[in-house]
């Protein structure tokens, strides 16, 4: 009698993996720790980021040098596109 019950078992349990796979691809896809329009946490802005190509006044880039708040009252609109070719 339990042979007969098997198959529906499988399904069930192949049903909640499938759930379960697809719960994870869509967290993983959907989870960003910014979205347009948010602002950029100040521990965030002190992150050096290396120029290598292009003229800067100094060969590390930090988002705080953009702020107004943190730079003397220089204050920017930034627009990053970011990218990668792999």
């Amino acid at each position: 009698m339990k042979g007969a019950f098997a198959p529906f078992s499988f399904k069930i349990i192949m049903i909640k993996l499938c759930i379960i796979y697809i719960t994870l691809f869509c967290t993983a896809l959907f989870s960003a720790e910014y979205d347009v329009g948010d602002t950029v946490d100040l521990d965030d802005q002190d992150q050096r980021f290396t120029i290598c190509n292009g003229e800067f006044f100094n060969n590390d880039l930090k988002l705080a040098h953009l702020n107004g708040d943190l730079n003397g009252g220089h204050y920017f609109v930034s627009w990053f596109d970011i990218s990668a070719t792999w």
